[in-house]
């Protein structure tokens, strides 16, 4: 009877150890985290505008998941060692191939324009400059306005530049008229030669004014344009732009002499 309760106890122990073998190897097994594959990228270790050349001091190298890896990703400091910034880059943020100018550019902002361009920079409040959004990369057009001549007061508006690229944004300090320092919001703009003889004369005779458009849209829209006496009688568009008047062409005539008779003959 007692060699049959010994048995009773050992299948019991037995069976405890079993049970406490597998719960262990339960939880170990849920508790045990999944080693995911990691590797090393550059990352902005300051707020760096475009045009700037990266040096070690303004980037570091970070482990990330290789999930979460952006494919063109740098891996290492030599990389972009001397490399200018084509697009703005915020502390922490990835180095990647397509924000940088092509190598051999030099820093500043006439490395980043293109052989046939020009930078024209434009003074903007926050209106014009569509309050702070504008940014580097952006597509805009430019819009005028210009006071009608000979008329009481009128106004007209075009658009005179369109899908012109954003290259910066930014703020000057210039004196005012009490020479005392004063702060003016600029944005710099991508533009051939002709665009900047617009631009330099819309600056001078009336205002202008940004409007953002999508990068996108490369669309260019034909527009007449709009003066006042339209917007108060309702129209939302000038059907005809108003065309200057051009002194009619004076008639080419020529002297004819015939022995000695001079006639004038018509062309």
């Amino acid at each position: 009877m007692l060699l049959k309760g010994n048995r009773y106890i050992v299948l019991a122990v037995v069976v405890g150890l079993v049970a406490v073998f597998a719960i262990h190897r339960g939880l170990a097994m849920r508790t045990t985290a999944v080693a995911e594959p990691v590797n090393q990228i550059v990352v902005a270790d300051a707020d760096i505008s475009s045009g700037t050349a990266l040096v070690p001091r303004l980037v570091k190298t970070e482990v990330w998941p290789q999930r979460i890896i952006p494919q063109q990703a740098v891996r290492s400091v030599d990389q972009v060692n001397g490399r200018v910034v084509a697009m703005p880059l915020s502390k922490g943020e990835p180095i990647l191939l397509a924000k940088l100018a092509p190598e051999g550019t030099a820093a500043g902002l006439g490395g980043l324009l293109k052989e046939t361009m020009r930078a024209f920079t434009v003074k903007v409040d926050d209106v014009s400059g569509v309050a702070g959004f504008i940014n580097p990369g952006d597509r805009v057009d430019v819009l005028m306005s210009v006071p009608v001549l000979e008329s009481k007061g009128e106004q007209f508006s075009k658009i005179i530049l369109q899908d012109v690229k954003v290259l910066t944004a930014g703020q000057v300090w210039q004196p005012n008229a009490q020479n005392e320092p004063k702060s003016f919001n600029t944005v710099t703009l991508e533009v051939t030669p002709e665009q900047s003889e617009v631009l330099n004369l819309a600056s001078t005779q009336g205002k202008i004014r940004l409007t953002l458009r999508s990068r996108i849209n490369k669309e260019v829209t034909h527009t007449t344009g709009v003066i006042t006496s339209h917007l108060v009688n309702g129209h939302a568009a000038l059907k005809s732009a108003p065309a200057p008047v051009s002194p009619e062409p004076k008639e080419k005539t020529v002297e004819v002499i015939r022995g000695l008779s001079r006639e004038t003959a018509k062309l």
